[in-house]
């Protein structure tokens, strides 16, 4: 009949939906049978229909977990919940989150004629109930999920901080799914992984393992879909997916939250998946940023192979400066990044010599005051060359102020202690040894227990005592192999002159 209920009955009891079936269709229904709430899910979004009734237990998404997907897509639908009386608080929870009804098993023919009557009557009169708070807040969290991942993408196109981007992609994403931990592994060039987590921390610990085990399998699916599980122990559900890259993958991420706030449903999935693109866009361009800072830095050190090549006696000086630099930043107990820029700044140091005439720089003799002059612009000089560069202004500053002295006696500004940058303080330090450990037009290198005695006598006026006291802790066989690279052959040398 042609005014037929369209009624999609969801069970993975046979039994049951054959029940129905007979039920609805002498009561003049059209019944549509699904085993799964995901395959009620993809029948939902190829038709709609008057009524669905749907189990609250089945493998999979459960009936409150399709009812919210319902709702989501399709508020003006009435749900009506089957239950046994072990679910019966489950059935009244959905009430509270716009089921319709539920019916108690084992229901009669007559339960099911007086449903239909009602869902016929509330179509008559064309009544459709006010929305739960539940369904509303649903909808509010789904909408600024959508306009989180939004401020993301756009965040992501911008090239917006790394360490900001990061975190507010965690939280949001977190904040949206409703989640109670978020993970992502960051897969680097050289194979390892990054991690970055946000909420509670033995949640991430267990997305962490449960990410290595799933990894092959994310990989396989080549990230098209998401990876869910539930973990009853833990009493969370959890969805994973494939973080997509330029040619390859980039990394993984994934998402834990209580088994009260039920499974994943496809609207979620999607969401999650589009958090996963977005993660991916920003990735390459970090990544694209990088190489390209990377390809600037290349170019800066090719500067100062230029201004070495000017006196064979400086050749690889700046490089030993550099590993110097790095031993002792290291022996400071500094982490990563600042001794990352010890030993950038030591690379780069006398990049400002770039404008000192070839004369003066590799003049064999000591120089005049007004050739002292032009030699000391060179911190300013490098400074300035480097200042535009936003990811070189803790290096810029070592390039300035690495001939500033412990006692303030030093140049360009004469800053003493701790006002001079710490960065700056080691290169000092490295540069002097380094200087007196390489051989010169005129004078021999000095031992280094003699060079290491200098700085030890220049500690509290020339250098920072902390910095000479580090180098101290270098073994001396380091110093030996630091103090060889670049150094040239005594003939080449002499053909230099």
């Amino acid at each position: 009949m042609s005014d037929a209920l369209r009624v999609l009955v969801v069970d993975d009891q046979a039994a049951i939906v054959r029940f129905l079936e007979v039920a609805l269709s002498n009561h003049g229904c059209a019944m549509t049978p699904a085993a799964s709430a995901e395959e009620a899910l993809r029948l939902l979004s190829e038709q709609s229909y008057d009524l669905v009734i749907s189990d609250i237990k089945m493998p999979g998404l459960s009936g409150l977990d399709l009812l919210r997907a319902v709702k989501a897509r399709q508020p003006g639908t009435p749900v009506v919940l089957m239950t046994g009386v072990p679910a019966l608080d489950s059935a009244v929870f959905g009430l509270r989150h716009g089921a319709f009804d539920y019916l108690a098993k084992p229901f009669t023919l007559k339960d099911v004629r007086a449903l239909v009557d009602r869902i016929r009557e509330d179509r008559a009169h064309a009544r459709r109930p006010a929305l739960p708070a539940g369904v509303l807040e649903e909808l509010a969290r789904r909408r600024l999920g959508l306009e989180a991942l939004s401020r993301l993408g756009a965040a992501a196109v911008e090239g917006e901080d790394p360490e900001r981007f990061f975190d507010a992609f965690l939280a949001d994403a977190t904040r949206s799914l409703a989640g109670d931990a978020a993970v992502m592994l960051i897969r680097e060039p050289s194979g390892e992984f990054q991690a970055r987590q946000f909420g509670d921390d033995q949640l991430n610990r267990g997305l962490i393992g449960w990410l290595h085990e799933i990894c092959g399998e994310l990989m396989s699916g080549g990230g098209r879909h998401p990876i869910m599980a539930e973990n009853p122990r833990q009493g969370v559900v959890t969805i994973a997916a494939l973080i997509p890259g330029r040619g390859e993958w980039s990394g993984l991420f994934s998402l834990a939250r209580s088994t009260h706030a039920g499974g994943f449903v496809p609207d979620e999935q999607n969401l999650f998946l589009g958090y996963a693109r977005s993660l991916a866009l920003a990735l390459n361009r970090i990544r694209s940023h990088r190489d390209g800072e990377q390809h600037l830095l290349e170019c800066l050190g090719a500067f100062v192979q230029a201004i070495e090549a000017k006196d064979p006696y400086l050749k690889g000086h700046s490089l030993r400066v550099s590993l110097y630099a790095g031993e002792v930043a290291a022996a400071m107990g500094l982490g990563p990044e600042a001794v990352t820029v010890a030993c950038r700044g030591g690379m780069l140091h006398d990049l400002g010599k770039l404008g000192v005439l070839e004369p003066i720089l590799g003049k064999p003799g000591p120089l005049t005051p007004g050739e002292y002059e032009v030699i000391m612009q060179h911190v300013e000089v490098g400074h300035r060359i480097l200042a535009p560069l936003q990811f070189l202004s803790a290096e810029a500053l070592v390039v300035r102020h690495h001939h500033e002295r412990w006692d303030g006696r030093g140049y360009p500004e004469g800053l003493a202690g701790e006002a001079i940058p710490l960065p700056a303080r080691i290169v000092a330090t490295a540069d002097a040894f380094d200087a007196m450990t390489s051989d010169r037009s005129y004078r021999d290198a000095e031992p280094l227990e003699e060079a290491l005695a200098e700085l030890e006598r220049g500690a509290g006026t020339h250098f920072d005592p902390a910095t000479v006291a580090a180098f101290r802790t270098i073994p001396l066989e380091r110093l030996r192999e630091i103090s060889q690279f670049g150094a040239p052959a005594p003939a080449v040398a002499a053909a230099g002159g």
